[in-house]
């Protein structure tokens, strides 16, 4: 798991970058083609990985409800995020890459509600969530490069 850790820090280096380099406006803005933003992919995959690991073993996450409803399966940008929600995402981003690690380190994720993604990996533990996080969290980084190109 120790690498599968070191991947995920990584990958979240790469989304604090577009949140420290790019402008609000630009993080907002949605392109045509598009159905989404930069600011809304950095929201999803926040609360995705709350709800595939913490959610997926039974326990409360480290977000808002709101924040679900804002940025979870099946949601698109409808209002622009503001600057304090930006510095919360920024807050979050990297800080719940600590806790999560901190709770598998002890223990914390005891069962796990197996399921299947609708992508068809079949999750049957918190590990194999955990890896399943940085596969989806590398598709959004995809749709990020593909974004900034118009932004």
């Amino acid at each position: 798991m120790e690498a599968t850790f070191k991947t995920w820090k990584t990958s979240r280096g790469i989304y604090l970058n577009f949140l420290e380099n790019y402008t609000l406006e630009q993080l907002n803005k949605i392109p045509q083609g598009f159905n989404n933003n930069l600011i809304w992919n950095i929201g999803h995959v926040i609360v995705a990985q709350q709800g595939l690991v913490y959610k997926g073993a039974g326990l409360q996450g480290h977000v808002s409800d709101e924040m679900f409803g804002k940025y979870g399966i099946g949601t698109n940008p409808n209002e622009p995020v503001t600057a304090a929600e930006q510095e919360e995402l920024k807050s979050l981003l990297m800080g719940l890459i600590e806790q999560t690690e901190s709770d598998y380190q002890t223990g914390k994720f005891i069962s796990f509600h197996e399921k299947t993604t609708k992508t068809g990996f079949h999750l049957s533990s918190v590990e194999d969530a955990i890896v399943f996080n940085n596969f989806h969290e590398g598709l959004h980084m995809g749709y990020m490069m593909s974004i900034r190109k118009f932004v």
